[in-house]
């Protein structure tokens, strides 16, 4: 696999586009939150399910909303059977790994640049730039392992752009099987 040449970025540059990224992708989490909440705003009565401490984000996480819709979709999608449930199980993991990334990369300590990637035909000046990352922790003992993230800012481009998929890809799924969705209650209302 060839890897591809990196544009020249000046210090400046590099900084203020991963500061970007970071902002986007923190944006992108609260969009996601705020349209997954209309989602359990929706099933949940539809599905007789009580959601009503789910909704109050001062007494409950992304996490545990994420969990209680997934509960919500298994049984909204349950006349699917294990297909429909085995696609939604799949999105569901990919969403809180995007979770985890999101939390781990706005809480943890970042190095703009912290090293270069080098290659035996590079020079110093041509080497390209890498963000190092390192999660929140106090452990500060020698012999710890080396947490250090590092990659490059068209990698950590693409994660943020992978993240942002993901609700595209909740509403395919949610399409594609919305005819499976049990009928509701006589409070629910359809979206």
């Amino acid at each position: 696999m060839t890897s591809k040449k990196q544009p020249k970025r000046s210090p400046t540059d590099f900084e203020n586009e991963f500061h970007r990224l970071l902002g986007q992708l923190v944006h992108s989490h609260a969009r996601f939150d705020f349209t997954l909440g209309l989602q359990l705003k929706w099933l949940g009565p539809h599905c007789a399910v009580d959601i009503a401490t789910h909704l109050d984000p001062r007494r409950t996480p992304f996490i545990k909303r994420l969990h209680r819709l997934r509960k919500v979709v298994v049984i909204a999608f349950a006349p699917g059977g294990v297909e429909v449930l085995a696609d939604f199980k799949a999105w569901f993991k990919r969403a809180e790994c995007a979770t985890a990334l999101r939390n781990t990369y706005a809480h943890g300590r970042w190095a703009l640049p912290g090293r270069h990637r080098l290659t035996e035909s590079t020079r110093i000046a041509d080497a390209t730039p890498l963000l190092c990352f390192v999660p929140l922790g106090w452990d500060m003992s020698p012999d710890r392992a080396d947490a250090t993230i590092e990659l490059t800012l068209d990698e950590f481009a693409q994660q943020v752009r992978d993240a942002e998929a993901l609700l595209a890809e909740y509403f395919e799924i949610f399409e594609k099987y919305i005819h499976y969705v049990i009928p509701g209650t006589e409070s629910s209302v359809t979206p």
